[in-house]
């Protein structure tokens, strides 16, 4: 069971108010390494206004291996429902600013009695990975940033363009679907290609026959949205759907990465 707690937003986030956050507490005494995870367009919620099935599972997840896991809300404080219906040019909240709502959560965490203040990571999902690609791809708000970045399906487009600008201070993991029509592998492919040439620690993990939101185990069939404006083909949706066998696979990838970089 999360427990909902309340974050102050400090100097370093935008937020008009404090940030809603649920944290996911593993078993054990002594210090936890943690994980902030950052939600997607759709917000941390489903339609009955619970924790959404993927934050829910992740956070069981990492808590069960031994994570503090802190899911942290950006849009309530902002009062926004949802962000995927709208057009990139028309969200007046944009990944960049969102990197503050991260440090916030961050500051928290390592003020925490039972955090590892050392190993404290960042994870995303589409909107929230991109947040964690502008959180990692510059230098840390605050102090020494955090220990390590997970990204699922971020927006890699316009990154790819200005690779010569991405240089990651920590350790970076994407995991994204070969066919994903919301945000195409292929960008995430080439920067990560890039990157890893100059010699900083960038990995990606493609999945085959794996669209958009493969890890969330609420999704149970494949499907268009046709309200999201945006994708690879503006106007026509994108398509989402499950794929257990990449989403354990995940799970493991997830935990393994985590674990090489607690040393």
């Amino acid at each position: 069971m999360a427990e909902r707690i309340s974050i102050p937003p400090a100097e370093v986030s935008s937020s008009p108010a404090a940030l809603v956050g649920f944290l996911f507490t593993p078993t054990g005494s002594g210090l936890h390494p943690a994980v902030v995870m950052m939600h997607g367009c759709g917000g941390a919620y489903d339609s009955q206004g619970m924790i959404g099935a993927r934050h829910r599972m992740w956070g069981e997840y990492l808590a069960s291996q031994g994570y503090t896991a802190l899911l942290l809300d950006s849009f309530t404080s902002r009062d926004i429902k949802e962000i995927c219906t709208i057009k990139f040019g028309n969200r007046t909240l944009k990944e960049a600013d969102r990197v503050g709502d991260a440090y916030a959560a961050l500051a928290w965490l390592r003020q925490q009695n039972d955090v590892d203040a050392k190993h404290i990571n960042l994870l995303g999902w589409s909107h929230g990975a991109g947040v964690t690609l502008d959180a990692i791809g510059r230098q840390p708000i605050m102090g020494d940033g955090f220990n390590a970045a997970i990204a699922f399906y971020p927006g890699c487009t316009s990154r790819n363009k200005r690779a010569d600008q991405f240089h990651t201070y920590a350790p970076l993991l994407l995991l994204i679907g070969e066919a994903d029509d919301w945000t195409p592998a292929a960008p995430c492919q080439a920067l990560a290609d890039k990157v890893a040439r100059r010699g900083e620690t960038m990995e990606i993990v493609l999945y085959p026959d794996s669209y958009h939101d493969f890890d969330n185990p609420g999704i149970k069939t494949k499907r268009v949205r046709k309200e999201v404006p945006n994708g690879v083909h503006p106007g026509e949706g994108v398509t989402v759907a499950p794929n257990e066998k990449a989403r354990e696979d995940a799970k493991l990838r997830v935990i393994a990465f985590l674990a090489s970089h607690l040393k």
